[in-house]
């Protein structure tokens, strides 16, 4: 079994939020499903649980942290699916995680809005992380 990296654990992280965002299933039965099709995410098991988690028990909070950093007449509801997955992965390691420094929180997000989203909302997800550290 090859090595997974924190950045894939990440990505794991964000098929597992995304799916629960969409679907509101049972994190158990996803997780074992995650486990089924990448058995190297046995490996980061500890921090995939952790962050998935702790998304779902900080979940409005993040979301108020992500929406006071919004522009006027924007919500956190108009922000695409990935988008707002994206966020509430960096806002909860920028915030709860010790061992993930904030500005490698604000990167892997962006690295993962280079993959999942369109070509704006890179720059976009940078900008709103970038404010959320300075006020966290």
């Amino acid at each position: 079994m090859k090595k997974q990296s924190r950045s894939e654990a990440r990505e794991a992280v964000f098929t597992q939020v995304f799916q629960f965002a969409t679907q509101r299933d049972n994190m158990d039965e996803a997780r074992e499903i995650l486990l089924e099709e990448i058995p190297e995410c046995e490996q980061n098991l500890g921090y995939i649980t952790e962050v998935t988690d702790g998304i779902l028990e900080h979940e409005q909070e993040i979301i108020d942290i992500v929406s006071a950093h919004l522009k006027k007449g924007w919500t956190f509801k108009r922000l695409s699916k990935s988008a707002r997955t994206i966020f509430k992965i960096a806002v909860y390691e920028m915030k709860y995680c010790d061992d993930v420094p904030p500005k490698v929180a604000i990167n892997e997000a962006v690295e993962l809005a280079k993959k999942y989203c369109d070509e704006q909302e890179p720059r976009f997800i940078n900008g709103v992380l970038g404010a959320v550290l300075r006020d966290l």
